[in-house]
C-alpha cells in the first residue's frame, strides 16, 4: 500500500497485543472500500498511558482501539467520553478526542447472532472478571436483565463494576460454583484460557441446560472454558463474535461505512486455521 500524508492512520494498543487479529480484520475492511487508511498493532507499555494516548494526535493517528490494560485510561485521555472505559478513540476535525465503547453493543450483536431468542431466556447474567470488556458487556446487557453479577479475583474490581451498572451485584471469586448454577447467561471476559496464560478449572457440570455461555477469548478459538460447555450440549458463544462486532462499531463511528462481519469471520478463521 502507497502511505501518503492523507493516509489515516489507525491502530490497536495494549499490552499485550502481539496477539490481536484486528490488523488483519480492519485491514481487510480497509481493502473492501478502497479506503486511503492502514492500521497496525501497537504494544504500550506505560505507566501514564492517558497522556501517551493525548500525544498520538502528533503523530497522525485518527483513530485507536484500545485493550488491556488501558480502557480507563483511553476514557480519561478523550475531551469527551460515553463510559469511564473506552475501546474506541476518534480524533475529530477540530483536534479533540472522542471516546466510545463498542464492547457491549458487539457483544449483543454477536450474542443475538449465536442465539436469537436469547432477549427470552436471560434474566441472570453472571460476569467473570470486572475489565473494561467486562464493565461494557455488562452495562449494555443490564436493560435486558434481573441481575447481573461480577465476579473477579480482586474483589474491589468487582465491587467498582458492580455498582456502575444499576442492577450489578458482586460475586466473590470462591463462590464462583453459586454463580454458574443460578446464571442464565454466563460470560468469561478474563485472560484465563489465552494462549500463554493459566486456565481454570470453571465448574461447567453445575450449569442449567437451558445456559448460553460465552468467552471472549478468541486464541484459542475453543477454549477449556467452551469445550466443557459444548461438551454439555450447551450454547456457547466464541471470541471471535464480539471481536468483529465491536470492531464493525468501531469502523462505521471511523469512516462511516458498516463493514460486512461475514468476510470478516472467513478471514479471521482462515488465520486461525479455521
Amino acid at each position: 500500500m502507497n502511505v501518503t500524508s492523507a493516509t489515516k492512520l489507525l491502530a490497536v494498543i495494549g499490552d499485550p497485543v502481539r496477539h490481536s487479529l484486528s490488523p488483519l480484520m480492519h485491514n481487510g475492511w480497509i481493502a473492501d472500500y478502497g479506503l486511503d487508511a492502514v492500521y497496525t498493532a501497537l504494544p504500550l507499555k506505560s505507566d501514564d498511558a492517558t497522556s501517551v494516548i493525548r500525544s498520538m494526535k502528533a503523530l497522525g493517528f485518527t483513530g485507536l482501539n484500545v485493550t488491556v490494560p488501558h480502557k480507563e485510561a483511553a476514557a480519561r485521555a478523550a475531551d469527551r467520553t460515553e463510559s469511564e472505559v473506552a475501546n474506541t478513540l476518534r480524533w475529530e476535525d477540530d483536534g479533540t478526542l472522542s471516546a466510545f465503547n463498542t464492547d457491549g453493543l458487539g457483544f449483543i450483536d454477536a450474542l443475538t447472532e449465536t442465539a436469537p431468542d436469547w432477549r427470552g431466556r436471560v434474566s441472570r447474567i453472571f460476569i467473570i472478571g470486572a475489565g473494561g470488556a467486562g464493565l461494557g458487556i455488562g452495562k449494555a446487557l443490564s436493560a435486558y436483565a434481573d441481575t447481573v453479577h461480577f465476579a473477579n479475583r480482586t474483589l474491589a474490581r468487582a465491587e467498582a463494576a458492580a455498582s456502575a451498572v444499576p442492577n450489578g451485584r458482586v460475586l466473590r471469586w470462591e463462590d464462583l460454583e453459586r454463580g454458574f448454577g443460578a446464571a442464565d447467561l454466563i460470560v468469561q471476559t478474563t485472560t484465563l484460557g489465552m494462549v500463554g496464560q493459566l486456565s481454570h478449572d470453571w465448574p461447567v457440570r453445575l450449569c442449567r441446560s437451558t445456559v448460553i455461555v460465552a468467552d471472549i477469548v478468541y486464541k484459542p478459538l475453543e477454549t477449556d472454558f467452551l469445550r466443557a460447555a459444548r461438551a454439555r450440549g450447551l450454547v456457547a458463544m466464541d471470541g471471535l463474535g464480539m471481536l468483529i462486532h465491536q470492531g464493525a462499531r468501531a469502523f462505521e463511528l471511523w469512516f462511516g461505512v458498516k463493514p460486512d462481519t461475514q468476510k470478516a469471520r472467513a478471514r479471521l478463521l482462515a488465520a486461525l486455521g479455521g
